[in-house]
C-alpha cells in the first residue's frame, strides 16, 4: 500500500504515556499521516479534560503502563461518566489476536459493541501505521513490556526438576510426535500453530488468521475437520504427552507429564 492511500481524515488523536518521548515519536509518526494527535504530559490533566468535553476524541491511545489495572479500569470508567470513544493500549502485552492491529479491533468490538465500526478506514489505518512503528527495529527496544525475554542462563538453574521442565517445554514432543505417527504435514503444521500458541487460547478466527500471516488459506469447515483427525491421533498415541483441549469455541495445546 503506497503512502497516499495511508493519508487519514484528520481525526482527532489524545495520546499518554508516562515516558512523554514516545508519546511525542507516536504523535509525529501519526500526524505525517494525517491524525490531529495531542500529546499529555500529565494523566490527570487528561482525565480532566475528558470528563468535561462534549465530545472525547476519536482515538485515545495510552501506554500500558499509565495505572495499575487492578485498581482502575478505563473502560469501567469512561462508560460511568458517559464518554464513548475508542481506547487502546499501544504495548498491551496480552494480546488476544496474532497481530497488534487484529487486537485492538477485538478490544474495540468488545468494548464498544454497540458503537465500534470494524470496517473503519481511518481507525484501520492508524492501527496499521502504529503497528508498523512500535514493531520497526528502530522504536521496538524503547517500548515497555514488548522485549521477548533473554533464555535463562544454564549457570543460574539450579534446580534440576527446572531444568527437566524446561526440557519437557521444547518442541521436541511434537517432532517425536510426527515421526511416530507419521503425522501429514497439512496435520503437523495445524499441531506446530498450537504449540506455538500454547499460552493462549484460540478461536477457529484466530486459527485461520494465523494460516493467512503464513501466506495459508483453510476454510472453517476444513479446519474443524483438520482439527478433529488430529485429536483422534494424539488419543491414540500411548506415548503422547500432550493434547490439544477445547473449552467451548476456543482451543488450546496443553502439556503433561
Amino acid at each position: 500500500m503506497d503512502k497516499q492511500s495511508h493519508i487519514n481524515t484528520r481525526l482527532k488523536v489524545f495520546i499518554y504515556s508516562p515516558q512523554l518521548e514516545l508519546s511525542h515519536i507516536i504523535s509525529d509518526n501519526l500526524s505525517v499521516k494525517g491524525s490531529m494527535c495531542v500529546v499529555f504530559e500529565d494523566l490527570d490533566n487528561l482525565c480532566s479534560l475528558i470528563r468535561n468535553m462534549n465530545k472525547g476524541p476519536d482515538l485515545l491511545i495510552l501506554d500500558y503502563l499509565s495505572f495499575n489495572h487492578e485498581i482502575f479500569n478505563v473502560y469501567a470508567y469512561l462508560r460511568g461518566i458517559k464518554k464513548i470513544f475508542p481506547v487502546i493500549f499501544f504495548n498491551d502485552p496480552c494480546l488476544t489476536r496474532s497481530t497488534m492491529s487484529a487486537h485492538w479491533k477485538a478490544i474495540l468490538e468488545l468494548t464498544l459493541p454497540e458503537h465500534f465500526d470494524k470496517n473503519n478506514t481511518e481507525l484501520s489505518n492508524i492501527f496499521a501505521d502504529l503497528e508498523t512503528l512500535i514493531e520497526s527495529d528502530i522504536f521496538s527496544p524503547y517500548v515497555p513490556l514488548l522485549q521477548k525475554p533473554e533464555r535463562i542462563p544454564l549457570y543460574m538453574i539450579k534446580d534440576k526438576y527446572t531444568i527437566e521442565y524446561l526440557k519437557d517445554n521444547s518442541d521436541d514432543c511434537i517432532t517425536t510426535f510426527r515421526e511416530r505417527n507419521n503425522l501429514p504435514y497439512n496435520f503437523y503444521y495445524l499441531l506446530n500453530l498450537f504449540q506455538k500458541n500454547k499460552h493462549r487460547a484460540l478461536r477457529l478466527s484466530d486459527i485461520i488468521e494465523l494460516y493467512k500471516n503464513d501466506g495459508k488459506k483453510i476454510t472453517e469447515s476444513s479446519l474443524k475437520v483438520n482439527i478433529s483427525k488430529l485429536k483422534t491421533i494424539i488419543r491414540t498415541d500411548k506415548e503422547c504427552c500432550f493434547t490439544i483441549n477445547q473449552d467451548n469455541s476456543t482451543y488450546r495445546f496443553m502439556r503433561y507429564k
